[in-house]
């Protein structure tokens, strides 16, 4: 099977053709990031001038599921604008030329065409090695006049660590677990992926996760006992913290040492205190604390980013009512 992902009107015949859109034609309807198809039964991926409409969290998930999808050895072939190449086209060229470039930068104004994340070339090389790709050859082209394009050809490589990510982003999928609405969200989402991969292999490291994402760290434990007789005793902690609702307690600190005066780092580290001594009792089988109660709103990734931002448009909110009420 051989795989023409985001075909737009570019139709390949004897090719799986697969969009988003249905009004290309294509034969699935079916976004990049998230692929129904089974995994290891490509020899080809083809992705043609898509990962800059899919942004920088959601090129992290299509790569990923590239990978899963692709046989051992199977080949992924990416094309996206030279973004260093096109600023300097911008900066030595005329306004006809500055006007190309920029529309090469930004996309079109044309619904779905616009370009949410222009990669450079060693970060999109980054991403690939991480998400499991040996990088066989880097080319340049002129894809229009003054529109320079990017062309990696990439092999799909082994290893534990990236089948591990694309088997836990494929839970997170499957799960409607991935958040990719809010940036915070989506970075703190991150964080919590990255140290679950990095902490494999030791179970206590992968749990301490948990003061981030309970949830990420359950779907971890979950995936690596899938073949055990009995539930992992790390995973039912991690039941244990959700149903403690570990998260929306910690924001509860983070509000609380806020509206003190502190700092966003004093009250972040507040909450990290706090959230350590529920995983403490969660592993021991402690009853958790009765106060204080979760916040009903609070980010389900409890990163630092997202404890601020969430906290900063919490307190927006209650101003504005505030003022409605003539408070």
């Amino acid at each position: 099977m051989k795989v023409n992902v985001g075909c737009g009107y570019n139709y390949l015949p004897g090719w799986v053709n697969l969009d988003s859109d249905p009004g290309c034609r294509p034969d699935r309807i079916m976004e990049a990031y998230d692929l129904s198809l089974p995994g290891g039964g490509a020899e080809e991926i083809k992705a043609l001038q898509l990962v800059e409409h899919l942004g920088f969290f959601k090129a992290k998930y299509f790569l990923s599921e590239c990978w899963r999808v692709l046989a051992p050895g199977g080949l992924l072939t990416l094309e996206t604008p030279h973004i260093e190449k096109t600023f300097e086209i911008f900066l030595s060229g005329d306004a006809g030329v500055r006007e190309a470039a920029l529309g090469w930068v930004y996309g079109s104004e044309t619904r779905g065409m616009n370009h949410l994340y222009c990669f450079p070339e060693d970060l999109l090389a980054g991403l690939l090695a991480e998400a499991g790709f040996e990088v066989k050859e880097t080319s340049e082209f002129l894809y229009q006049p003054a529109r320079p394009a990017l062309r990696f050809r990439a092999v799909k490589a082994g290893g534990e660590k990236a089948a591990l990510g694309a088997a836990l982003r494929r839970r997170l999928l499957d799960g409607k677990l991935a958040d990719f609405g809010w940036e915070p969200a989506c970075a703190g989402q991150e964080q919590v992926i990255r140290g679950i991969l990095e902490a494999h292999g030791s179970p206590e490291k992968v749990f301490e996760q948990a003061l981030y994402s309970a949830l990420f760290a359950l779907e971890y434990f979950s995936l690596a006992g899938k073949n055990e007789k009995r539930e992992p005793a790390l995973a039912l902690a991690c039941e244990r913290l959700l149903e403690w609702k570990i998260q929306g307690r910690m924001a509860a600190v983070f509000a609380a040492r806020s509206r003190e005066g502190r700092s966003s780092g004093e009250a972040y580290g507040a909450a990290l205190v706090f959230g350590r001594s529920l995983l403490e009792a969660a592993a021991a089988g402690r009853p958790a604390p009765e106060q204080p109660a979760p916040e009903a709103e609070a980010p389900a990734v409890f990163s630092r980013g997202a404890a601020e931002g969430w906290f900063l448009k919490r307190k927006a909110l209650e101003e504005r009512m505030d003022l409605l009420e003539g408070r």
